[in-house]
């Protein structure tokens, strides 16, 4: 008797995650359209466990309408592959899903820019981005008279990059282009505040930070380029980090390259950043100063 070849599992496996030629029919909802709009805003990318805070209760039903919006042809993910080397799934717009946030604008999916495929090298660094992002939306969300007025994602500044000239303190002229990881305008009652986000995922000192990131940072908040392009010269740089030490070795870094400036800086790590802390909370360390602060400093 004939011995059937061996499955083998894995590719077994793989084949069960492709789309299928048959997807299951799926009547497209509310939720989905607005999912498909939110992977868009939030840069073009979003793991499982984003949109389930975004969007849903439970965690069965999450993984059956995302499954749904792959089979569809709305959503793309990492292949079988690809996805054993992730910390998170992650999914992006495929065609038909672009297409659709494209129609709501008018604009055919040729005129349309979205993300094609997630920078894979950087991938834990745009997930955190938006994990910040979702938390101060809950926050503001939260905590009336606060609004997210506007978010300028980081593929806006790589599209449209400023350059500034600064001179740092042995005396040199340098030049640098700038490219937060966001720009965050944040309304309180009447009044509007101004952020450029910058996230360190490096788990070791970061010896580059004053030279890279304070000096012109510095320089560009009071650029005429700056100006031009938000009306102001006001704004704050955060800087979220992944531990205490990090965040001493930065500030220390920010007070010796920017002097008094070094108070445009305001440092917190990723573990004490939640909806709860991030606006009214002592969370954050303000360059020259030693005891943790709010940004917003609650009325008594």
């Amino acid at each position: 008797m004939p011995i059937a070849p061996a499955r083998n599992p894995i590719r077994t496996r793989a084949a069960a995650y492709a789309r299928p030629t048959n997807p299951t029919h799926m009547k497209f909802t509310s939720r989905d359209a607005h999912i498909l709009e939110a992977i868009h805003a939030y840069d073009g990318l979003l793991a499982d466990y984003q949109i389930r805070t975004l969007f849903f209760s439970g965690q069965s039903q999450v993984k059956l309408r995302l499954r749904l919006l792959f089979q569809q042809g709305y959503l793309a993910r990492p292949s079988y592959k690809k996805r054993a080397s992730l910390t998170h799934m992650v999914y992006w717009l495929d065609t038909k899903g672009a297409a659709y946030v494209a129609g709501l604008s008018g604009a055919t999916i040729n005129e349309f820019n979205y993300v094609k495929e997630p920078r894979w090298s950087q991938l834990d660094h745009d997930i955190a981005v938006n994990d910040f992002r979702i938390a101060v939306t809950r926050a503001c969300n939260n905590m009336k008279p606060f609004a997210v007025e506007e978010w300028i994602p980081q593929s806006e500044f790589y599209s449209y990059a400023d350059r500034v000239e600064y001179t740092d303190k042995h005396g040199t002229k340098a030049g640098r282009t700038i490219r937060p990881d966001a720009y965050i305008i944040l309304r309180k009652d009447e009044h509007l505040f101004r952020f450029l986000l910058e996230l360190d995922m490096a788990t070791e000192s970061n010896v580059r930070f004053a030279r890279e990131k304070v000096l012109p940072g510095v320089a560009y908040l009071k650029s005429e380029a700056y100006k031009q392009r938000f009306g102001h010269n006001s704004g704050r740089f955060l800087v979220v980090t992944t531990s205490d030490r990090k965040l001493r070795n930065m500030k220390r870094q920010a007070e010796l390259a920017a002097g008094g400036a070094a108070s445009l800086f305001y440092f917190a790590t990723f573990d004490a950043i939640h909806p709860e802390t991030l606006l009214t909370g002592n969370v954050w360390v303000q360059g020259g100063k030693e005891e943790p602060t709010a940004l917003f400093v609650p009325r008594s």
